[in-house]
């Protein structure tokens, strides 16, 4: 059985207007929202910029016409820079590819290639590593612009050699609700063996170790809502319970605050 991904319905009406816009060629872009171990909810989509030499003043040059013209560089770059703005809780769920029918063949090709040219970005970056409780599956959906035919597949980003598996893209019109906790997250960092005649390289690898550290610290914290250890698979506030919560974050070396979007 594939995931499932629960779509906002603003979501659909993006995808709409892009369509309208799209003459011919195709579009590519993020698919955005939270996940869980049972499924997905998708918020929002965010195509990808179009690049400076694709623009003459204020108007757009004619659609790339081919698949393998697709820069999967510019598209990894674009997905870095929206994860670094997402709130916690918020991720990266995968690509969507918008063509004209006589590209679709060659999509899910295209899209495979996306999937992982993103996660390799990404991991460049990220200080956290998969645990055995992580989702791995990517969302990669392609659409149709003549038909609005919408196949949707998943590639588990930990196996390079994974192949698709189908999945469930489903429209829901209701609004989801979000309980939203804002906290300040405190860094007293200190990188060792950094001096002012080091290079940028070294510099960069001191500083992501120092941070590394700095992560599984944060990865090892204890947080107290109104004074209780919640069940990690339980709901965050109990019906009853309408006051906002206090958050206490506990460490043997660090006392930092965590911004998530449960």
């Amino acid at each position: 059985m594939g995931r499932s991904y629960y779509v906002e319905e603003a979501v659909e009406k993006y995808f709409y207007k892009r369509i309208q816009q799209q003459q011919k060629g195709f579009i590519t872009g993020l698919i955005i929202g939270q996940s869980s171990a049972q499924r997905e909810f998708v918020l929002l989509a965010a195509q990808t910029p179009h690049k400076e030499d694709q623009r003459e003043g204020n108007t757009v040059k004619p659609a790339l016409s081919k698949l393998d013209e697709i820069d999967e560089d510019w598209v990894s770059s674009h997905a870095s820079q929206v994860s670094r703005m997402l709130p916690g809780g918020l991720l990266v769920l995968g690509v969507f590819l918008i063509t004209s029918p006589e590209l679709s063949k060659d999509s899910q090709n295209a899209l495979r290639k996306l999937i992982f040219a993103v996660e390799k970005s990404s991991m460049k970056n990220r200080l956290w590593s998969f645990d055995d409780n992580d989702v791995c599956d990517r969302a990669a959906l392609h659409i149709c612009s003549a038909t609005k035919k919408i196949t949707c597949r998943t590639f588990d980003v930990k196996d390079p050699k994974s192949t698709a598996k189908p999945a469930d893209w489903k429209y829901q019109s209701s609004t989801l609700s979000w309980l939203t906790i804002d906290c300040n997250v405190r860094l007293d960092l200190t990188v060792p063996r950094l001096s002012a005649a080091s290079s940028y390289q070294e510099q960069q690898k001191c500083t992501r170790a120092g941070l590394a550290k700095w992560a599984k610290e944060i990865d090892d914290v204890t947080l107290i809502f109104n004074g209780r250890v919640k069940d990690i698979d339980g709901d965050l506030l109990d019906e009853h319970v309408r006051s906002r919560p206090k958050i206490t974050v506990s460490s043997n070396s660090i006392c930092v605050g965590l911004k998530y979007m449960f």
